[in-house]
Parts: structure tokens; sequence; C-alpha cells
């Protein structure tokens, strides 16, 4: 079983059982009054390898990964924020820097590079390239600056991400059905390597934003919008699934692009069309997934 604090602690306060004489990492404690009932609260640390952090945490994932694989895996990885215990028990004490930076660090040094850019296009890179390694410092990025991020991650930048996703494209995010995966594609859903997906959102990139037919480059909107969804509505990043319906682009740029990611046919009209999309959809419910579709 994977630690509780690789997972997604994004900073809710502790009740806490003990007392102030409990020997608690360096943890103190205040009382409240609730319904006429006193409750101790457990507040972060100020210190030591628990200084910002909170022991109160959603259950933790089961997984095999150890060692490097979870380094390797964003939605694990946190950076130099494992604990000396963590690094023991998930067994990759010596493959990272032994000075540990908590997450609020790690947050600050992020939010330095992002505010020292002026263009709109550079600050996304720069936060989807964190999005691509430590999936924990991303969301917690977004829960705390979450006005400040927002415009980055998703309209107005989201478009000029759009326009130039093939060219940008370094790691795989999401999933691809095109006509070629016609009679597959519910044994493809298998593919996707979490069992627990309740919301997902799909485009077949024909109208982005105003910009028109984008194709299989439209799969940045399902990325930023599952973001917001994960920051702003609580669901977890591990249950959310991005998906590109890529039925072909309409547009001549597109298609005689040596770069371009998608189908280079004309896109699919009518009866192929639907049967497509018909499939796709009895292949999600199929795995019981929860399908939220623009």
């Amino acid at each position: 079983m994977l630690s509780s604090t690789v997972l997604r602690g994004l900073g809710q306060r502790a009740t806490a059982t003990a007392t102030r004489n409990s020997p608690i990492l360096a943890h103190t404690f205040s009382t409240v009054q609730k319904d006429g009932e006193e409750y101790q609260v457990e507040e972060d640390a100020v210190d030591g390898e628990w200084a910002g952090c909170t022991k109160k945490f959603m259950a933790p994932l089961k997984i095999s990964a150890r060692g490097a694989d979870i380094l390797t895996n964003p939605l694990y990885n946190k950076g130099t924020a494992f604990k000396g215990g963590e690094r023991d028990r998930l067994r990759f004490r010596g493959l990272l820097p032994p000075r540990r930076l908590n997450m609020k660090l790690q947050e600050q040094r992020i939010l330095t590079q992002i505010r020292e850019e002026e263009s709109f296009i550079r600050k996304n890179i720069i936060i989807e390239d964190l999005h691509d390694r430590n999936e924990t410092l991303y969301h917690r990025l977004l829960v705390d600056h979450i006005e400040e991020l927002a415009p980055i991650i998703y309209t107005p930048t989201v478009g000029q991400v759009c326009k130039e996703f093939a060219e940008r494209y370094r790691r795989p995010r999401g999933m691809y059905f095109c006509e070629e995966d016609r009679g597959h594609m519910a044994a493809m859903v298998h593919n996707w390597p979490h069992d627990d997906v309740r919301v997902i959102v799909v485009t077949d990139g024909s109208r982005i934003l105003g910009l028109g037919d984008l194709g299989a480059n439209g799969m940045g909107i399902p990325i930023g919008k599952l973001s917001l969804y994960c920051a702003a509505g609580g669901i977890a990043p591990h249950r959310v699934l991005p998906v590109v319906l890529d039925v072909g682009t309409d547009n001549e740029e597109l298609l005689n692009n040596p770069f371009y990611i998608g189908t280079q046919k004309k896109r699919l009209q009518g009866p192929a069309y639907y049967h497509l999309v018909d499939e796709f959809m009895q292949g999600m419910y199929s795995q019981k997934f929860v399908c939220h579709c623009f």
C-alpha cells in the first residue's frame, strides 16, 4: 500500500484525538468549541520534516509500484517532499537529493518561475511540464492559486495551447479513439491504467473555442477542463479521463502538417461518424465509466 502522504493531502485541517502532551512530531493543538463541545484541533507543524503538513489524510491508493517507478509516475511523484520514512518504505532512498523541500517550498519555486514569464503560453508550458512530472504539486498549486492559474491552464490560453499541441507534444495523456479502432473500443478501454474513472471529458476537435477544426490537437481542452474539475470540484486526479475522438479533420493546414499527431483524413460524416461515437459510448459504459461530453 502506498503511503497516504504520497496522495493528494491538499491541506485539510485535522481533528486530533490526542492532547497537547501527545508525542506527535512537533505538532501543536488548539481548542475549538462546536455544539457546546470542546475539540482539540491539530495545527500544521512549523519545523522538522512535517513542517507545513497535516496528519489527516485521505485513504491511500494501493499500487504495486516501488522505487524509481514511483518517482517517474507523475500521479504518485511529489518531488523532494517525500519524508525519510517514505523513502525507506517505498524503496527510493538515495534516488532523491537528501534535503527535503516540502510542498510549500516547491510551490514557491514554481510560482516564481511562472511569474517571471510575461507570455501566458510560456507560463502554460511551465505548469504543464510540472503536470507531466508531479501531479501532487500541480494540483496543490491550482487549489492555492486558482484565480491566478485558471486563465493559464484554460481560457484564454488553452486556445493557443491547442493550436501548438502537436509541436509541443511530449508525453501521452488521455486516450484517443479513431476509425481504425472500430471493433476494438470496448477492449481498448482496459488499456487505461485506472479503473475508478468518474468523469470523462470528450471532444472531437471540430469546434475549439471559436478557432474552428483543430482535430486531435483539441486534446488541450479535456486536459485543461479536467484540471479545473480536480482543483475546484475536488475530483481525485486518478478518477478523470480526457478523450479525443479522432474522426479526421477538414483543416487543410493540419492535413498537410508533417508534425500533426492526428488522423490526416477528411472528417467522418453521417452514419460513419455516429457509429463510431455509438461504439465509443458503449465501450465507456461497459466499464461503468461516467462520461461528461463536450
